[in-house]
């Protein structure tokens, strides 16, 4: 029989589990993002749950402070200079000592930075970029419209040298009003002006009767933004410290802190032939962008902080319009009906693609879905030939064209190179069999691929396109592209052509969207193209830094003056 001293031994003993689990969730919450929450609620089914161990690498997470140093990764400089360089590490890394007029959040839409508002003219010819009047540079100049000025002839003049060369395709003059007042004129109305203001600002006063292109001073930056420049070790690192002066640092949190909170940043220098993979394993490097060749191995794991995000890197497959088969509506139709997207991405890419009918990014706000307009419908795409004209003869279908009786049996070519295409192009050859549809794959080299395109001789073609920062889909869809931009399907729709011309010249953004609602409408219904996925990048943290992290295509480093490195007592 148990006596009372027992049963509240066993009272005690449960109580003192109870607060042993209750103290471990307490310091699980406190800590906030040491835990990727992405990772174990997302599609890996392998989660690690060793952060509930008493991990030795933990940190305490008091909060944010002001210390710490945040080391990044970059190859070689060719420059400095974020307006001349080919570097993409330079590139990116150029958002911590400049600032540019304008910025895309993460929903693709345009915000103020150094341009506070702006406004088009009545024509949406001329747009008006008003900058703010509490800026200065890191050598304590104060910005001017003829800093922006400045680096806009700097880039017009570098010409394809510089990666914000695109721009300034349609612009037809800018200058600078006042000094508080910038205007570009444009060629022809564009709605997505704001959108390209978004190249990292240069001092004029600072290259003064220096040649650009080659002076030493592009190794030396002068920026506006966050963090300064202190030196540069050739192949060795780049160093920036915070800038205590930044005029967007005037906020401060709760314990009166302002930004940024990361004192240093150290860019560590490696060979082409390194690996930044290695580097950050190795613990080298704090903060990796990757793409889905080299992600992948990281999610799930509960030692690292890992972020997913949409790339502009979309996968489709082009119809032919001048083949004889595929000129018909009803079988380009009928191949969407039969071609299960969703099973695409959740068999052979899991977790690593999102399905998107359009070259537009899903969840942005100009497309807010990622609903796609063509779910699986195998009876529908069979009822959909045989409405058309196509009859079963000994297992494969065929209708008379041209006086002709033709088998439905088309080609679909992918590049050799490509082995991840190639296995989707396999799935949808197995998919399309079960409407009856025969294809066939040809795998020929790129430079093939190209030629063939280039001829008008293919059926299908398997291709992808990286996505321009502005999402007007005239590359693929306008008439005008026809045989000089990407539209190699061929497709001509007046419609389709007069609501990209009402986008451009729209200026109310409500307005601009119901324009594309009703166009991708008309676009759905005529399926040059077969939409299949956007890819997934991802940026990947050491558990060190902590903070918000919301990285997105156009700013990868998004929120990064509110990270911080906790104290290590």
């Amino acid at each position: 029989m148990i006596d009372k001293i027992q049963i509240r031994e066993r009272y005690s003993l449960k109580k003192r589990i109870l607060l042993v689990l209750l103290f471990i969730l307490i310091n699980v919450i406190i800590s906030g993002c040491s835990v990727d929450l992405n990772s174990l609620l997302g599609d890996n089914t392998h989660n690690d749950y060793s952060f509930l161990n008493n991990n030795a690498d933990d940190i305490l997470d008091t909060g944010p402070v002001k210390s710490g140093v945040l080391n990044l990764f970059s190859t070689a400089p060719d420059t400095l200079n974020p307006i001349l360089t080919a570097n993409a590490f330079v590139k990116d890394y150029s958002c911590f000592i400049y600032e540019s007029l304008v910025k895309l959040n993460d929903k693709q839409k345009p915000m103020p930075v150094l341009a506070q508002k702006w406004e088009p003219s009545e024509g949406g010819k001329v747009w008006t970029f008003y900058l703010r009047d509490n800026v200065y540079w890191h050598d304590n100049i104060r910005l001017t419209a003829e800093d922006v000025e400045f680096t806009a002839s700097t880039i017009v003049n570098a010409g394809s040298n510089s990666p914000y060369s695109t721009s300034f395709k349609n612009v037809v003059s800018f200058s600078a009003v006042d000094s508080k007042t910038f205007k570009v004129e444009m060629d022809s109305p564009n709605s997505f002006t704001p959108e390209l203001m978004t190249f990292p600002i240069i001092p004029k006063h600072y290259y003064l009767g220096e040649d650009i292109m080659g002076t030493e001073k592009n190794n030396r930056p002068i920026g506006t933004g966050p963090y300064k420049f202190v030196e540069y070790k050739e192949n060795e690192s780049i160093k920036l410290e915070s800038n205590e002066n930044w005029w967007n640092n005037t906020d401060t949190d709760e314990e009166g802190l302002t930004l940024p909170y990361i004192q240093e940043i150290n860019i560590k220098i490696f060979g082409k032939d390194s690996s930044v993979i290695n580097a950050f394993q190795s613990k080298e490097v704090d903060v990796i962008i990757a793409d889905t060749k080299n992600w992948i191995g990281y999610s799930g794991r509960s030692d690292i902080t890992l972020k997913k995000y949409v790339s502009n890197k979309f996968e489709f497959i082009a119809f032919n319009l001048s083949n004889k088969i595929l000129k018909e509506k009803e079988v380009r139709r009928a191949i969407a009906y039969a071609v299960d997207r969703s099973k695409l991405v959740n068999d052979i890419m899991p977790g690593e693609a999102v399905v998107s009918d359009l070259p537009v990014i899903p969840d942005t706000w100009l497309y807010d879905t990622n609903i796609i307009s063509y779910e699986r419908d195998i009876e529908k795409a069979k009822q959909i030939l045989e409405d058309s004209g196509w009859e079963e003869k000994k297992g494969v279908l065929y209708k008379r064209i041209n006086g002709v009786n033709t088998p439905l049996t088309l080609e679909l070519l992918v590049n050799t190179d490509n082995e991840r295409r190639l296995e989707v192009a396999e799935e949808i050859k197995d998919q399309l069999k079960e409407a009856g549809i025969i294809l066939n794959i040809k795998e020929v080299t790129w430079e093939d691929e190209l030629n063939k395109i280039k001829s008008g001789k293919f059926d299908m073609v398997f291709i992808g396109c990286t996505v321009p920062s502005i999402p007007d889909i005239s590359f693929l869809y306008s008439s005008a592209e026809i045989g000089t931009g990407i539209n190699i399907a061929g497709y001509e729709n007046e419609t389709v052509d007069n609501y990209l011309s009402r986008i451009l010249k729209e200026s109310d953004s409500s307005m601009k969207k119901a324009y594309f609602i009703n166009m991708k409408e008309v676009i759905n219904e005529d399926m040059p193209y077969l939409g299949l996925y956007f890819f997934y990048d991802a940026a990947i943290y050491n558990r060190r830094i902590r903070g918000k992290f919301s990285p997105c295509i156009w700013d990868k480093y998004e929120n990064f003056t509110n990270w911080y490195i906790p104290d290590v007592e």
